[in-house]
């Protein structure tokens, strides 16, 4: 089950509602692959070959778009076999967006302080 979080600056109230985590419908990879761009489902299904029960981990992460200054939430999907992830394109404007590993060390796109904190809203799935 997914979690919704809502990302605020402290020091300027800028925010974001975001979800992370995955749901039940993102059991199967073709309904993974189905959220990323065309050039990524062809990998993702190529890599899988004809594997009936192909082996994953996938899940929505927080990032940063540098070039829309927003903080949204994004597909992610790794393959253990290959060691590959695949990190989808920022949903507001489509360009490529950094990952967020630490919300507290993440400076607020609005303000640029360090003062970004995340508090989770509720469940989804």
């Amino acid at each position: 089950m997914g979690v919704m979080v809502d990302v605020v600056c402290k020091s300027c109230n800028a925010g974001w509602q975001c979800m992370r985590g995955c749901g039940l419908m993102h059991g199967s990879l073709q309904a993974v692959a189905d959220l990323f761009p065309e050039q990524t489902r062809r990998e993702l299904m190529e890599e899988a070959g004809q594997t009936e029960f192909p082996v994953f981990d996938f899940a929505y992460k927080l990032s940063y778009c540098p070039h829309c200054c927003s903080i949204e939430s994004v597909p992610v999907i790794r393959m253990p076999e290959s060691y590959k992830a695949y990190i989808g394109p920022c949903p507001v404007c489509g360009q490529e967006s950094k990952l967020i590993r630490d919300i507290a060390r993440t400076k607020c796109p609005v303000c640029h302080e360090t003062a970004l904190e995340e508090r989770e809203t509720g469940d989804w799935d």
